[in-house]
């Protein structure tokens, strides 16, 4: 009686030490875990609802998109994809006027110099395993601090930071930052006029008041990501974009990028206004091969159509030609590209007798529509114009628009039969006596483009086209907006269209 006694004592024992091993540890993790990615197991409505309907939209590309990180976009398509992944402070809406985005109050000084800006902090970024946990955390003001002062170090383009240039302190950092090559040398720890209140707030401090500073903060190059998405993992942002944005990314090629909907609820308890579940973003290097694959229905959508396929689809009263009007819609945006084509003054050639030349280019000659404007050089006094064609050669360039341009020099000025040609290299060297810059209308007043050796700028209007089952597409004045919110695919249209 005693050692059954005893023996179910000591089961009693085993059993509370068993229990007590189980309700306690020597670590405790808390995560900050958004409330809008969390799902809500006791929402029993919400649990029953059923799952909205798998909807795809393909979307050709006109350019490459190279690099995912916001201040190393180098054209328009890149634009477009970053602007669905990331967010920035504020956004333009289809009139070209700022929205907040991640701000949810905005006061401004009688003097116009201050702005005070509280951020939204029910935001979180998306999830990924840039975080320790793998948790996308909430955004703070910080963030935007380190974001703003990224731009202006040694290793990135300069793009970005010519949008901040005329915040206080920003323009001694950028230089110090550019110039002093040794870290412990430099003095300046930050920019002054971008300062962190508290984790909602942020104020910031202009030296001249600029009515245009809220649209420069709605660019894309401005967008806001953690500061661990570039410290902790290569190579950072390029491939591993973490933003705050209605998509993720969920793969990237050489020629494609495929975008998911964030599963955060904030967008699928939306589906309303977010119905898209994936964007297909296709490139192809010809021309003609995207248009057929458009009209195979392959793609749905294509936001900005190059010059070939602009000249083919779109009438000289800027409609669509009868020929496509009842199997495409076509619409025509209130933004406008730029292209710019420079003379590289460094340039080891004859510029002299290519100056000559292109003095006495017409704009006829060129077979680019759109609004072309040239700088018209004083007209050599020069007998020895003759030009060896097979010394000059063109920057490479992904713009097609530039290209058409860069043909048809050759053609005007040589006659076809020369060796001017594309090299495969990015920057102007001694070797090269063209390059081209491609902008947008909005960035090219932002920015002031150098004007020095410019020669010609073409503005061209951007013109979309897109399938009659793709509902919802509207007119815009942001060039690099894709506005995928109430848009939806009609599978049931789609081959009848």
């Amino acid at each position: 009686m005693i050692s059954r006694t005893f023996t179910s004592y000591l089961l009693l024992i085993s059993l509370f030490l068993i229990l007590q091993s189980c309700g306690t540890t020597d670590t405790v993790t808390v995560v900050d875990r958004s409330p809008e990615s969390a799902a809500d197991t006791t929402d029993q409505e919400a649990v029953l609802q059923p799952q909205d309907e798998f909807m795809q939209l393909s979307i050709g590309l006109l350019e490459p998109v190279t690099n995912l990180d916001p201040l190393f976009a180098e054209n328009l398509s890149s634009l477009r994809v970053i602007s669905l992944i990331y967010d920035g402070l504020f956004e333009l809406n289809d009139n070209g006027e700022p929205e907040p985005k991640l701000v949810t109050n905005t006061e401004v000084s009688e003097d116009g110099r201050q702005y005070l800006l509280t951020i939204n902090r029910d935001l979180y970024f998306h999830d990924s395993n840039v975080f320790s946990a793998g948790v996308g955390r909430r955004i703070q003001a910080q963030d935007v601090k380190w974001a703003f002062e990224r731009t202006a170090r040694n290793g990135v383009p300069h793009t970005a930071a010519q949008l901040l240039m005329n915040v206080r302190g920003f323009e001694n950092y950028y230089l110090e930052q550019r110039n002093v090559y040794d870290p412990d040398q430099r003095v300046i720890s930050g920019v002054s006029g971008i300062e962190v209140i508290n984790n909602a707030t942020i104020r910031f401090t202009l030296k001249h008041p600029d009515d245009q500073f809220l649209h420069k903060l709605a660019s894309p190059y401005l967008s806001i990501y953690p500061r661990e998405a570039v410290e902790n993992r290569e190579p950072g942002l390029k491939n591993q974009p973490v933003g705050t944005g209605p998509y993720i990314l969920n793969e990237k090629s050489e020629n494609a990028v495929i975008l998911a909907r964030n599963p955060s609820p904030r967008f699928t308890e939306q589906v309303g206004s977010y119905p898209i579940n994936r964007i297909n973003f296709s490139f192809f290097s010809s021309e003609s091969e995207i248009f057929q694959q458009f009209a195979r229905q392959n793609i749905d959508w294509i936001p900005e159509m190059s010059p070939l396929i602009q000249q083919q689809v779109v009438n000289t009263e800027g409609q669509i030609t009868s020929s496509y009007s009842g199997q495409f819609q076509l619409i025509e945006h209130s933004a406008q590209r730029l292209t710019n084509v420079y003379l590289n003054g460094n340039s080891e050639q004859n510029l002299d007798a290519f100056k000559y030349r292109l003095n006495n280019l017409e704009r006829d000659q060129l077979s680019l529509s759109g609004d072309i404007r040239f700088q018209k050089y004083e007209t050599l006094d020069n007998e020895e114009n003759e030009v060896n064609s097979g010394e000059f050669y063109i920057v490479f360039t992904d713009n097609p628009f530039a290209r058409i341009i860069f043909n048809d020099l050759n053609n005007s000025l040589f006659g076809g039969d020369s060796s001017l040609t594309f090299l495969d290299i990015r920057t102007p060297t001694p070797e090269t006596i063209l390059y081209s810059r491609s902008a947008d209308h909005i960035h090219n007043e932002f920015l002031g483009f150098s004007k020095e050796n410019l020669w010609l700028t073409a503005k061209t209007t951007i013109f979309g086209i897109h399938h009659n089952y793709v509902k919802g597409l509207s007119s815009t004045a942001v060039p690099w907006k894709l506005s995928v919110e109430n848009v939806e695919v009609d599978e049931s249209d789609r081959d009848d269209s």
